[in-house]
């Protein structure tokens, strides 16, 4: 039997293994996902409240004051916090060095379309845009369909990788794999160096390696004698994807037992306990026991929560009520980008402080069942749930590991 069992490989879902190996090293771990989660559809930066001007934290303790219901008030200021120093010290030990500094401010940075986002905490590959000065340089891949420099600012040079079979075809991943290459580092900063002129920073699409990032980053600034950043592109997201390879080696390396594609069928209950879950596999179900389970499989989009044509939102594996509106005609706004979202996103299941997810009588379902992250229901009224996504998977997944491992 398992200490933790978690279901789900998205931010909440890695993060908590990962806190839960800092808490109690010698736990027993167990992480069970139908699929690779969210990192790989992010731009891999972490969103604590875009909105907020100045202090971060500031803005998000007025915002649990004004919602006592959010997702951030029940796992508590405190909680996110901590979880925020720690994911920074777990991303430095994996090479990505996200940093939250406090008192923590958001940071501008380029988008592939010319605009800007206001994150909390980059990786260290868009760290470089403060450095970007008056005249970045966005550079695109002749042909390369994922990725248009002219969208992006009124500086850019069009390149033709030394790439010879199709390099036009290449997803993100591809790009980043040839970046890994120092050969092949050296050949895009020389083709790259007659268009630099008075630049004074050099934007990529974020393809700048995979397993050897920060060596890539330093075999081009070193070449270009500049600041280089990267600009979040198309999905696959290649800085999500090195964050889930990054933090899944974490955990193999420390005996989290990771189990990927393995779609989990049902909670089993023993009263007011759950008792384990089976995982849907050849044959028969096969089940795994655990002390205690923590589930973080996400909303209508990450697979969490499922809808059909008759209105009816409902939580597949432990029948967690969801808090949602039935009316389907009030799902959506009128228009697609409105800037305050649409009433679907803020769908999920209830939970209390404990992120003990809650029963149609307000109870907690289960006394040693947990959830985190975006399958938590968002009070209407609230800022959309994209612009803190990150920071309430990292704060409700670090609550409910300190509640999960208290179980007996």
């Amino acid at each position: 039997m398992d200490d933790l069992l978690i279901i789900g490989a998205g931010w909440a879902g890695l993060s908590a293994a990962a806190f839960a190996l800092h808490r109690q090293p010698n736990a027993k771990i167990r992480l069970i996902a139908q699929g690779i989660g969210s990192p790989i559809v992010t731009p891999g930066w972490l969103s604590v409240l875009d909105s907020a001007k100045g202090d971060v934290l500031a803005a998000v303790r007025d915002l649990i004051t004004r919602h006592p219901d959010h997702p951030y008030a029940l796992a508590g200021a405190p909680a996110l916090e901590s979880a925020l120093r720690l994911f920074a010290q777990i991303s430095t030990e994996i090479g990505l060095g996200y940093r939250a500094e406090l008192p923590l401010h958001n940071t501008h940075v380029f988008t592939a379309l010319g605009a800007s986002q206001t994150p909390a905490s980059l990786p260290i590959g868009y760290q470089g845009a403060a450095q970007a000065g008056a005249q970045p340089l966005f550079v695109g891949f002749a042909g390369w369909r994922d990725y248009y420099p002219a969208l992006s600012g009124g500086r850019f040079a069009l390149i033709t990788p030394p790439i010879s079979n199709r390099p036009w075809d290449l997803t993100p991943t591809d790009y980043a794999r040839h970046f890994d290459q120092p050969a092949f580092c050296e050949a895009v900063a020389h083709a790259l160096k007659p268009h630099l002129n008075d630049a004074t920073s050099v934007a990529f699409p974020a393809v700048l390696g995979l397993a050897h990032h920060a060596e890539t980053l330093q075999t081009l600034q070193t070449a270009l004698d500049v600041p280089v950043f990267e600009l979040p592109t198309l999905p696959p997201s290649v800085p999500g994807t090195r964050l889930f390879n990054g933090l899944r080696r974490y955990l193999l390396d420390r005996r989290v037992r990771l189990q990927v594609g393995h779609p989990v069928g049902c909670g089993v209950l023993d009263g007011k306990r759950v008792v384990g879950v089976e995982v849907i596999a050849a044959g028969k179900p096969q089940f795994f026991g655990a002390k205690a389970v923590i589930l973080a499989t996400g909303n209508l989009y990450g697979g969490g929560l499922f809808s059909d044509d008759y209105g009816r939102v409902w939580e597949g594996i432990f029948g967690i009520p969801v808090q949602y509106t039935a009316d389907r005609q009030q799902w959506f706004n009128a228009h697609m980008l409105d800037e305050r979202g649409h009433a679907v996103h803020h769908f999920g299941v209830r939970a209390n402080t404990h992120m003990q997810p809650l029963g149609a009588d307000g109870e907690p379902l289960a006394e040693n069942l947990f959830v985190a992250g975006h399958i938590m229901a968002h009070p209407i009224g609230a800022p959309s749930p994209f612009e803190m996504a990150e920071g309430v998977a990292l704060a409700t997944a670090y609550r409910a590991v300190e509640s999960a491992l208290m179980q007996p």
